[in-house]
């Protein structure tokens, strides 16, 4: 018997209906784990020192559970196998350069970072960045020996900057991506040293060479003092160097919220300036997927004369996405810059991060007051 017209038009209503929702329901998973899904995070146990502050876990309520978990299954697959592809490199590296033949396999932590960041403030242009850190461990090597890879250096990028970590926009940046071999964890008494060999990669190679040194200091029972000292050189640019002051203090009865006082100062002989950063900062860790932290500070250059540059309140927030290898920084902040005039220059600072270990991941919420 034929179907009178008008049931085929219901039946092609019905069609549509259905392809609308479904469509619907993929969308809100996407949105639903990428921005507000922190009950997905697994949570791992954090190995606690003497120096490190104890969190209590967070728990969310119980919800109901997602009907279809595909779009999470596949970016759980990529990430592990990412994560798995970087660790068999640094395997496979570091048995050919350092395990003997008698040697057990070791636990290899390499990894690999990504980092996206938009900044924008009102009286300047719209600031996108974008950098790519790899990081590969070599347990079987005598000496500690560590392969390392960056796509946006930061050694000639301007002080202030790299103490707010904000985008470069320094013209005196390097603009090319380096890769070398650190030396790390050597001890010269009570001084920490790690030691860079490598070359800028770009044609013409520009070979470089990095070494800092740290001490760490107990002052009192709350007080903890680092002394860091940095010393680079670049063969297209010269050398330049950066000491760091750091004060923190931490109260027993609350681990959970640091104050870090910092002095800094850097001179970079392209342009025969010194740059002077003083900040003072409240990090507090709420739960196990939030950050929090609070900056003031002034910054000031010696040359042409010697002037303040910049004086900036920030706020901070930083959550945990998914798991414990993607990570979201909002910064709203306000700046009083010398170029123009000291007036408020309010501005805001998104960035991703994205970590690829085939431990699972680095937790990027973790605070800790250096130990000597």
């Amino acid at each position: 018997m034929t179907k009178p017209f008008h049931y085929h038009q219901r039946e092609k209503c019905l069609q549509a209906t259905s392809s609308i929702t479904n469509s619907f329901k993929y969308s809100s998973l996407f949105f639903g784990i990428l921005i507000t899904n922190p009950i997905l995070a697994e949570e791992l146990p954090t190995k606690v020192t003497s120096q490190e502050p104890v969190y209590k876990p967070f728990k969310e309520p119980p919800t109901e559970p997602l009907t279809d978990s595909t779009f999470q299954s596949w970016v759980d697959d990529t990430q592990l196998s990412i994560s798995d592809s970087i660790q068999e490199y640094g395997a496979s590296f570091d048995h050919f350069v350092g395990k003997n033949e008698d040697e057990a396999p070791m636990s290899n932590r390499s990894y690999l970072r990504i980092r996206l960041k938009n900044r924008y403030t009102h009286r300047e242009d719209f600031d996108p960045d974008a950098s790519v850190y790899l990081k590969l461990d070599l347990p079987h090597t005598k000496k500690n020996w560590k392969l390392i890879f960056e796509t946006d250096p930061d050694d000639f990028d301007r002080l202030e900057d790299k103490e707010r970590s904000i985008s470069s926009n320094s013209a005196n940046g390097l603009n090319s991506p380096i890769g070398g071999v650190r030396l790390q964890g050597r001890k010269l008494g009570e001084w920490k040293t790690n030691i860079d060999l490598g070359v800028k990669l770009k044609w013409p190679l520009d070979p470089f060479a990095r070494a800092d040194l740290r001490r760490v200091d107990q002052i009192s029972f709350n007080w903890t003092s680092r002394f860091k000292q940095e010393i680079f050189y670049y063969h297209s640019k010269g050398p330049g160097s950066l000491s760091s002051l750091d004060l923190y203090y931490s109260r027993r009865d609350d681990p959970s919220t640091i104050l870090k006082l910092s002095s800094n100062l850097q001179y970079l002989d392209t342009d025969n300036n010194w740059e002077y950063v003083q900040q003072a900062e409240i990090i507090d860790r709420v739960n196990d997927y939030n950050l929090v932290q609070y900056s003031i500070g002034i910054s000031a250059d010696s040359r042409p004369s010697y002037s303040i540059t910049n004086s900036w309140v920030s706020v901070g927030w930083k959550h945990r996405l998914y798991k414990q290898w993607l990570y979201l920084t909002i910064t709203p902040e306000l700046d009083f810059q010398d170029k123009f005039n000291y007036k408020i220059n309010p501005g805001i600072m998104v960035e991703l991060e994205l970590f690829f270990s085939s431990d699972g991941g680095i937790d990027r919420l973790k605070r800790t007051i250096p130990t000597p």
